[in-house]
């Protein structure tokens, strides 16, 4: 049944009820231009029904039809019957910065289980949210980090208008999984987002996170040469989207062939939107008042091992270990993980896993903790039932697939164009503990008792896993770990290589 309307900032907004949650979707934060950065909605006057996801954000196979104009919308769930301002979980989708939309994540179910307000964004994708292009001036000058003002803007109209949803402003926990993880940090680290969250979630954001200004403009200038637009930039704002993302899977399949890295999109470090690394801002205590948790799967680069052909950021991982530890460095490793291994474990993938997702998302751990802040590590070791993850173990979304399911199923993903299905007791058993714990964290600002998961603290360095069953362990004990501080000398990597942004 329709809800009553709900005033907004933009105008009223009417949502769907449905077991004793309220739904509004594809509600407009904000429209844009090409290139542009994004504005205010126009405002509407007569209710407007939400009642049905919004367009998706123009990406590969969703193009025919799209409305990149109108693409900025979230979407909000909402408990019925709750007499108190709720903590709200504002979450950014993953997607290599290629692909997906809030529209892949129902949050009814966790907003039931709560009780909590769940709010779900897009942001434009691809060339039209990451492609630099600003120092052409002109048309274009606005161009620069351009997804991550859509995130802004999103997390702005929220803050402004979550009460009238119920929910509560000041327990705003700033989440995302993957490329939304990467945008979860680099947001974090703004001052122009300071004092707009109260608690960070970040599951398998990339070992690093920002892209830099020179490689941003080198992709913006093949990308250009491609289109033949040199001469006329402003050219690219009027282009037919097919031609623009045809031109941008042509760039990064040569890049990907040509450089050391691969990577074509990310946050960038533009000296104006982004003026400094978020790891910095973190190890200078600027987010010791904020809780953190940070969690990544166990076997995270299966699933790109498995791509057809293996994705860049394979060879470009190994490449980067092989230039800070030579060649004797990556050999010792290697063996070390083959000496190591378990049973169903490919020591290749678990040394990339380790290089690119595991060791990075303990470092920045290492850097609140040692700036006087409150963070969680965590991994997730459980085999959902449900493809890829049925045949590739637990790998990149994997713990994705469990926190936003509907127990006891798996939710489709319109998006993705991947079904559910029916849950193992195992599955609902890890799922319940894990969507447990992230709204624990959401209300409290820890994910359980001190006693059951203590924070991660430089010496212990207790580490959540998430399995079945549950249990801790430590980030800093087995032979793996000590041959990777003897070959680093209790330094980290050099990590300069632009492909950890490369994550799905």
């Amino acid at each position: 049944m329709l809800t009553s309307a709900v005033p907004t900032t933009s105008g009223p907004v009417i949502g769907l009820a449905q077991n004793g949650v309220r739904a509004f979707k594809g509600v407009p934060f904000a429209a844009s231009r090409r290139f542009a950065k994004a504005t205010a909605p126009r405002p509407w006057m007569e209710p407007r029904h939400c009642t049905d996801y919004g367009a998706y954000a123009p990406q590969p196979g969703h193009l025919d039809g799209a409305q990149e104009n109108a693409c900025l919308t979230l979407n909000i769930f909402a408990p019925d019957g709750v007499d108190r301002p709720l903590p709200v979980l504002f979450f950014i989708h993953g997607g290599a910065f290629v692909t997906g939309g809030g529209a892949d994540y129902d949050g009814a179910f966790l907003a039931a289980r709560g009780p909590a307000i769940i709010v779900t964004i897009n942001y434009r994708l691809g060339p039209l949210g990451f492609l630099q292009l600003h120092r052409h001036g002109g048309a274009l000058a606005e161009a620069n980090n351009l997804a991550v003002s859509d995130v802004l803007a999103a997390l702005d109209w929220t803050r402004v208008n979550i009460a009238n949803f119920g929910g509560d402003p000041d327990a705003l926990t700033l989440s995302g999984q993957s490329a939304g993880a990467s945008l979860v940090i680099a947001l974090a680290s703004l001052p122009q987002a300071r004092g707009k969250f109260s608690r960070v979630l970040a599951l398998s954001a990339p070992g690093r996170n920002i892209m830099s200004a020179e490689r941003a403009d080198e992709v913006a200038r093949r990308v250009l040469a491609e289109l033949r637009v040199e001469r006329n930039a402003d050219a690219i704002a009027t282009l037919p989207l097919p031609q623009l993302f045809a031109a941008m899977d042509s760039v990064g399949r040569k890049l990907a062939d040509e450089t050391s890295s691969g990577t074509v999109f990310g946050p960038v470090l533009d000296g104006a939107d982004i003026a400094r690394e978020p790891r910095e801002v973190i190890a200078d205590g600027h987010l010791r008042h904020v809780p953190l948790w940070l969690g990544s799967c166990r076997d995270e680069m299966t699933m790109f091992l498995k791509s057809t052909p293996p994705a860049a950021m394979i060879r470009a991982t190994e490449r980067q270990v092989r230039a800070d530890l030579g060649d004797p460095g990556w050999e010792r490793l290697l063996a070390c993980y083959r000496a190591t291994a378990r049973a169903d474990e490919d020591p290749y993938e678990a040394l990339l896993s380790d290089a690119f997702w595991h060791r990075p998302m303990t470092d920045l751990a290492r850097d609140q903790s040692a700036a006087g802040g409150a963070v969680w590590l965590s991994r997730f070791d459980h085999r959902p039932t449900l493809e890829p993850f049925l045949s590739q173990g637990p790998t990149h979304g994997a713990d994705n697939a469990c926190l936003w399911a509907h127990l006891p199923d798996f939710i489709d993903r319109p998006i993705l164009r991947r079904a559910g299905g029916p849950m193992t007791p195992d599955d609902i058993a890890v799922a319940e503990r894990l969507q447990a714990s992230v709204l624990r964290f959401v209300a409290t600002g820890a994910p359980d008792t001190a006693d059951v998961w203590p924070r991660f603290e430089r010496g212990t360095e207790r580490l959540a896993i998430f399995a079945a069953p549950s249990h801790l362990a430590r980030a800093n004990e087995g032979e793996r770990f000590r041959q990777w501080a003897e070959l680093c000398k209790g330094g980290r990597l050099n990590e300069t290589n632009e492909t950890l942004l490369a994550s799905r």
